[in-house]
C-alpha cells in the first residue's frame, strides 16, 4: 500500500512539475498486447489484451523527457493443471487485469526519434481464470489467491513523434 501511494504521488509530481515551464505534453494511449506464463513446458500459452490509459511527458530539454503513464493493461495465458486427485488434466485461461505505472527517460537521438528506457510497476485488480479442456468442468470460473499483487519490469522502446502524435 505504501510502494502504491509513492508511485502515485510520483506520477503526479512528474505530471504537474511542467505547469509553470509550459513544456509538459498530456496525450492518452492505447493498444494491444501479447502475454502469457513462459516455463520450460509451455506452448501455446499467448493471451491477447488490451491497454490503454493517460500519458504525461516533460520536455527538460531539445534532447531529454521524463514520461510517466498510467494504463489499465489485460495481461494472462494458459494454465495447464494436472490433478493427481482425479487424474485429470486440464486448463485455466487467466485474464488479469492491471493498473500500470511506468515511468521512463526519453533520449532524442533524431530530431523526433526518442529511445525510452525505464521501469514500471503494476497493481493486480483482477485474477479470474475460465477452466477449458476440461472433461467435467468446461466454464467453471476460478480465482487466484496465491497470485503476486505487485509487478515489476523494465521498460524499453523507441518512439517516433509526428504532427503532436506518438507513435
Amino acid at each position: 500500500m505504501k510502494c502504491r501511494f509513492i508511485l502515485i504521488l510520483l506520477f503526479l509530481a512528474i505530471s504537474t512539475s511542467g505547469f509553470a515551464q509550459k513544456n509538459i505534453h498530456f496525450g492518452i494511449k492505447a493498444g494491444g498486447n501479447l502475454s502469457g506464463f513462459h516455463t520450460g513446458k509451455s506452448i501455446n500459452t499467448g493471451n491477447s489484451g488490451i491497454n490503454f490509459g493517460g500519458v504525461a511527458e516533460l520536455e527538460l530539454n531539445d534532447l531529454f523527457s521524463l514520461q510517466s503513464e498510467i494504463i489499465y493493461n489485460r495481461k494472462g495465458g494458459l494454465i495447464d493443471v494436472k490433478d493427481k486427485s482425479f487424474s485429470e488434466f486440464y486448463s485455466i485461461e487467466t485474464d488479469l487485469d492491471y493498473i500500470d505505472i511506468p515511468v521512463q527517460a526519453k533520449i532524442y537521438f533524431l530530431k523526433n526519434v526518442s529511445l525510452d528506457l525505464g521501469a514500471q510497476v503494476g497493481f493486480l485488480l483482477n485474477t479470474k481464470g475460465k477452466i477449458t479442456n476440461s472433461q467435467n468442468n468446461n466454464g467453471e470460473e476460478v480465482e487466484f489467491k496465491l497470485t503476486n499483487t505487485v509487478d515489476f519490469g523494465l521498460n524499453g522502446v523507441s518512439s517516433n513523434k509526428k504532427n503532436k502524435i506518438t507513435i
